[in-house]
């Protein structure tokens, strides 16, 4: 608060001053040349700003009452930082006695012009006479300009990946011909979601001046959190300085440093009901996002193949995959081709966080089996029912052994009339689903057995 107070208080006792000169020039009539006084005087617009044009205007009075004044020129004397545009000399024919003239020149500021109090001239001739110069003309140039340019905020590697350290130069120019000092520089890392920590040196420098015209490169390192999610993070930036006249300025901004790392997907066969050749049936496809990045947009089309063919829609739509999460996504196909594997072509596509897109040619080997290796494994045309069926039968079996030898407590016709039984009840099954030539393999194999 003192601060800004005593920069209020700078800023008015300047004009003051200013205003105050001004009115001495008024008020005492200056005089240009023996005969003529400058009445008064205005700038306009007030203050003067650098790389800008104002209007001065002067009223001049012929201060001799009884001659009058012929051929009358008046200019503005040019020297660095005024010029003129438009007319450089303003003519009368004559101005009589205690007559007024009003004169108005257009003058150009130059854009280095220093800020502060600059000097200006007004011209008189009267023919071809002596010149008169009046006394200098007090004009403050004041700007809004901050005169310190960021150049640039680069980084070094220019990707930056989580768990990456980071070099990031900032470099600072001064545009303007006057020293600047004191210059204090602050990247503001305090936020909680800035995954950025400074290492070897702080987010705090300092330069002691910077010259007009010259650049100034600083580096600040900085390590990224091996967790960071990929986004753009905002980084204030506040920059305080002075330039060679005491006068105090500050730069408050933000910049952005992006995170960004692709998306890394991993693809398997969750399930399967198809086996091998001849054969439909679902597959399903896992998909896992093992990279920081999250996806968008995920969609898997399976492409057509001589090996197999598509029964479902080929294309499933996934949506959003998020990092360290799963979806799966099922197809039909029926198996035509032998082998022990079937290679499923897929084109893969999605976005990333930052809506770039991708899209990837994919080969998921589905693994086949020959016959052997299905009854090996208890599967029978894609199922699971023959390992089952044995248990069932062989369950059955015992049951009706135990009946017979609890009743003949002779294990051997116990066995021999089980194997009747049993076979009887095969026949039964088989008689039911009207299979001739097993029927006639049972009576045969019972026809033997009643045989002495």
């Amino acid at each position: 608060m003192g601060k800004i107070l005593e920069d209020k208080m700078k800023k008015i006792g300047l004009l003051f001053g200013i205003l105050l000169l001004l009115l001495i020039n008024v008020n005492a009539q200056e005089t240009l040349g023996p005969d003529l006084v400058i009445d008064s005087l205005s700038i306009n617009p007030f203050p003067v700003e650098p790389g800008k044009t104002f209007d001065l205007t002067a009223v001049i009075r012929n201060s001799d009452t009884r001659k009058t004044i012929n051929d009358l020129s008046f200019s503005i004397q040019e020297s660095f930082p005024f010029s003129l545009e438009g007319n450089k000399i303003i003519r009368f024919v004559s101005l009589a006695p205690n007559e007024q003239v009003s004169l108005n020149f257009k003058v150009k500021t130059d854009i280095s012009a220093l800020r502060g109090v600059n000097e200006l001239k007004i011209d008189f001739q009267e023919g071809g006479a002596t010149k008169y110069i009046s006394d200098p003309i007090n004009i403050d140039v004041e700007t809004t300009a901050l005169d310190l340019s960021i150049v640039s905020i680069n980084t070094n590697p220019s990707i930056i990946k989580p768990g990456d350290e980071v070099e990031m130069i900032l470099t600072l120019k001064n545009t303007v011909p006057v020293l600047m000092k004191n210059i204090d520089i602050n990247f503001d890392l305090s936020a909680s979601d800035t995954p950025f920590t400074p290492i070897k040196t702080t987010t705090k420098r300092s330069i002691t001046s910077l010259n007009k015209g010259t650049s100034k490169e600083l580096v600040f390192n900085l390590a990224v959190n091996a967790d960071a999610d990929p986004k753009v993070y905002k980084i204030p930036l506040k920059i305080d300085y002075e330039d060679e006249f005491g006068n105090e300025y500050a730069i408050d901004t933000l910049t952005g440093l992006k995170v960004s790392t692709e998306p890394y997907l991993q693809y398997s066969i969750e399930s399967s009901d198809v086996y091998n050749a001849g054969n439909a049936g679902k597959i399903s496809i896992k998909i896992v996002n093992i990279g920081l990045a999250d996806t968008k947009f995920l969609s898997l089309e399976l492409e057509e193949s001589s090996k197999y063919d598509i029964v479902s829609v080929p294309t499933v739509y996934v949506g959003n995959l998020e990092s360290d999460d799963y979806e799966t996504a099922d197809f039909d196909i029926y198996v035509k081709s032998r082998g022990d594997e079937l290679p499923l072509n897929f084109v893969i596509k999605y976005k990333d966080s930052f809506n770039k897109e991708y899209e990837t040619n994919e080969i998921i080997n589905l693994p086949l089996y020959s016959r052997q290796e299905l009854s090996k494994f208890g599967i029978i045309g894609g199922g699971k029912g023959g390992g089952t069926l044995y248990y069932i039968v062989l369950i059955i079996f015992i049951y009706l052994f135990v009946i017979e030898w609890r009743k003949t407590k002779n294990i051997p016709l116990a066995l021999k009339i089980t194997v009747r039984h049993f076979l009887v009840f095969i026949k039964k099954v088989i008689k039911a689903i009207r299979l001739k030539t097993l029927n006639d393999a049972v009576k045969a194999i019972v026809k033997f057995i009643k045989e002495p």
